[in-house]
């Protein structure tokens, strides 16, 4: 089982582009390490190619040379740099032809595509974001309901479990996630890799 994440700088976290084995250090290494231990008979390999500081036209520029890795699943983690980097001028049309095109390339080269949702916590000005990234998630949300792929709704998840808890011990900035963070978003992928293990 060979499983593709791919996304910016959240799924990226430090990775090593140099090293093609190299997961970084944030929730797709911890991902990786828990599927291990959970499915010792499994042959599962994972690779990292997320990029820091890609907005979808980058992702959608790289598509296809990740799908050219064969994978069975691939993870899609992309968004929140086209919404912080556009700001008001984001484009929503723009938005949903590159991100289609994404989901599209990376269904037509695996078994599975899963979506995570970009998100920005109620941390420093990152609530200035909200308006664009309400229009990119509900872009996003269309399309994985016509392509018929899984979302994991991360924002309207950490906005819930950010209501009781301070939502900086998820995300020190409000978009790049802490350890703890992490870890979340990484038990969340895990309950929707399951379902193909």
């Amino acid at each position: 089982m060979k499983i593709l994440f791919i996304g910016d700088s959240i799924t990226a976290s430090e990775r090593n582009r140099e090293d093609p084995k190299d997961l970084g250090e944030g929730y797709v290494k911890i991902a990786a390490g828990k599927l291990r231990l959970l499915y010792p008979d499994t042959e599962i390999e994972v690779l990292n190619r997320g990029v820091g500081g890609d907005r979808t036209e980058h992702v959608l520029a790289r598509v296809n040379e990740a799908v050219k890795e064969t994978p069975d699943i691939c993870v899609l983690q992309v968004g929140i740099n086209d919404v912080w980097h556009f700001g008001e001028k984001f484009s929503p049309g723009a938005f949903e032809e590159n991100y289609r095109a994404i989901v599209r390339a990376l269904k037509e080269g695996s078994r599975r595509v899963v979506i995570l949702q970009p998100y920005a916590l109620k941390v420093g000005d990152k609530s200035r974001l909200r308006p664009a990234l309400a229009k990119a998630n509900g872009i996003i949300g269309k399309i994985a309901e016509e392509e018929q792929v899984r979302l994991i709704p991360l924002d309207e998840i950490f906005t819930g479990v950010s209501q009781d808890i301070d939502p900086a011990l998820f995300a020190a900035d409000g978009i790049h996630p802490t350890h703890r963070g992490c870890r979340y978003i990484a038990d969340l992928v895990i309950k929707e890799l399951k379902k193909d293990l």
